[in-house]
């Protein structure tokens, strides 16, 4: 067995919290990194902008040069020149354009890969009880909305407002240059367009939450009914899952369609004001070119720059629907992923140095929020080495004392220590570390046997991992699979038996090879044979470790230096099997009921 002291992953990069509102968030997320790319993709959408913007001074300039060649015979070299100039907009424009799909599409590719690895980061880092109350299909649905909302909100940014700001910037300038008065009109109609836009988005942005909450939670049950594929199966309930989606299904089409609803009044006034802006707008122009205070040329620049304008503002209702759609998911996306950890690392905690394995529980009182009472001043002292046997009815609170082990749950009162540290004040990712677990239903990744046997040590050689496969008897039946242990397993494992599942775990264990062991009905999917075979593998990975062995079937216990009575999370009873069964209390009565057929 390796000594185990806090290593060099303990020193990993802190994760912020992803907190705050959706706009903070995205602010957040250019400030660290990535103000130069995001001055850089307005920059070059203020070009596109601006040389659109100024081609209609261009037209106009080139109209006034034809009817000075046509009605006052002047030379034809200014009109080329202008004509030159107009194809120059048309060439240049969109290559700006393009620089920006190019640089814009590598940026949110970055902002977007480094929010999935946060956030889901962030998300692995909350206590067990938050993983029971959200499906997995939501979170990962929601991990994968914060970052896609998150650069979706950037680009319109720069795509949509920043070009808007600049075309209107422009009008007012050009149109001030030809007539001032006309500037009135394009003023006018920014102040309606922003009011509009206020408004709307005000009652808007309910509907969008709710859409992206009732989108998220749809997501969750199909993902649910998917991943017991087998049940459903096995239940034939194919029609009732799909009954049972569709009011969330409905409850989507439903909000989403009072949402779009509101988009659509919200693009109706806009395009009333565009249509209002554009009359008033060409009427004053053309009031002017006919009382010849202003020439054809002037004319048609500001009635096309009018258009432009007018068309650009009017796709800005699709932008606002745009928007609002993404804050929608982030903030559903915020007020779940982002959530206060239940259970974090105090700021001094120093990583877990384990030498030795003695675990103590000392006056540990302990309640679940519901306030349901599981340990009252509870003291337990495992010596280093000790092999402890935990046993009980069902309800004394075996599990739950392994779990504040491991401080997947924090006490109310009194301390648990290994070797003399406590574990509150350790990092939590080094206790996990320092104990390895064969649990009753071992959790497997849909990849390969060799990838799922060294999860605990990743950089074990091929060597190791077949020696570990070796000693927990899962050798043979990896070896006569075609690919070996490139096999991939399936998702949950569901290529393997129950008890393929259970000796892949005890070579994980072999293999993390951590001072702290706990096996919780560790033999409980093999049949008799296979027990048989493996319960000496499992006393050689107990050699040397302190461990902590939670057990139903009373006979693979037998053996344990000591064994610990659970009931009503107290303890009962505790001393070798012998003495147990000579004190005739409850763990006498356990062994006789299994002994006479109820195992």
């Amino acid at each position: 067995m390796r000594q185990y002291v806090g290593d060099n992953a303990d020193a990993e990069p802190i994760i912020e919290p992803p907190l705050g509102t959706p706009w903070r968030f995205v602010g957040r997320q250019i400030e660290r990194g990535y103000r130069l790319r995001f001055a850089g993709m307005a920059a070059l959408m203020i070009g596109n902008a601006s040389i659109d913007a100024f081609r209609p001074y261009v037209l106009g300039a080139l109209v006034d040069g034809v009817n000075a060649v046509v009605n006052a015979g002047a030379g034809a070299e200014p009109v080329w020149l202008w004509f030159a100039a107009l194809v120059a907009t048309w060439v240049i424009a969109p290559q700006f354009g393009y620089a920006y799909s190019v640089y814009a599409s590598r940026t949110m590719l970055m902002i977007r890969s480094r929010i999935y690895d946060e956030a889901f980061v962030w998300l692995l880092g909350h206590a067990p009880r938050f993983f029971l109350d959200e499906t997995t299909g939501t979170l990962a649905h929601k991990v994968r909305q914060m970052g896609n909302a998150t650069s979706g909100l950037i680009d319109i940014a720069c795509s949509s407002f920043v070009r808007i700001a600049t075309f209107l910037a422009m009008a007012l300038w050009l149109t001030a240059r030809s007539e001032p008065i006309l500037i009135l009109p394009t003023l006018a109609f920014i102040a309606v367009f922003i009011w509009v836009s206020v408004v709307f988005s005000r009652r808007c942005r309910p509907f969008a939450i709710a859409a992206a909450k009732t989108g998220s939670t749809q997501s969750g049950k199909l993902a649910d009914a998917i991943f017991n594929w087998e049940a459903v199966l096995s239940f034939a309930r194919c029609v009732f899952e799909r009954r049972l989606i569709r009011p969330f299904t409905e409850t989507e089409q439903d909000t989403v369609l009072q949402w779009r609803t509101e988009l659509v009044k919200m693009r109706i006034v806009l395009n009333m004001s565009c249509v209002a802006y554009v009359a008033i707008l060409s009427v004053g122009a053309l009031d002017r070119t006919l009382a010849g205070s202003m020439g054809v040329g002037d004319f048609v620049a500001i009635t096309t720059l009018g258009l432009l304008v007018s068309n650009w503002v009017a796709s800005l209702g699709d932008a606002i629907l745009v928007v609002q759609e993404q804050i929608g998911q982030l903030t559903d996306s915020l007020k779940t992923i982002a959530a206060p950890h239940e259970i974090a690392d105090p700021p001094d905690a120093a990583p877990l140095a384990v030498t030795a394995g003695r675990i103590e529980f000392r006056d540990v009182t302990f309640a679940y929020p519901d306030h349901t009472p599981v340990f009252k001043q509870l003291s337990l002292d495992i010596r280093a080495g000790e092999r402890i046997g935990l046993v009980g009815p069902s309800g004394a609170g075996k599990s739950t004392l392994i779990r504040l082990l491991r401080r997947q749950f924090d006490i109310q009162q009194g301390s648990i220590l290994i070797d003399g540290q406590d574990v509150a004040r350790a990092g939590w990712a080094s206790i996990h570390r320092a104990i390895a677990e064969v649990p009753q239903a071992p959790g497997m990744f849909h990849r390969t046997v060799r990838d799922n046997i060294a999860y605990g040590r990743p950089d074990a050689s091929d060597d190791e991992i077949v020696a570990a496969a070796k000693s927990a008897h899962c050798h043979d039946f990896i070896a006569a699979r075609d690919k070996g242990y490139d096999a991939v397993v399936g998702e949950k494992g569901m290529k393997l038996s129950g008890g393929e599942r259970q000796r892949v775990a005890i070579a994980r264990a072999f293999l993390k090879d951590a001072p702290i062991l706990i096996l919780d009905e560790a033999t409980s999917s093999l049949d008799s044979e296979a027990e048989a075979q493996i319960q000496d593998a499992l006393m050689k990975l107990m050699a040397g470790r302190t461990v902590v062995a939670i057990a139903h079937r009373l006979s693979t216990i037998m053996s344990m230096d000591r064994i610990v009575v659970l009931d009503g999370g107290v303890i009962a009873e505790r001393g070798t099997h012998a003495a147990l069964l000579a004190a005739d209390g409850i763990y006498a009565r356990l062994w006789r009921r299994q002994a006479g057929g109820f195992m």
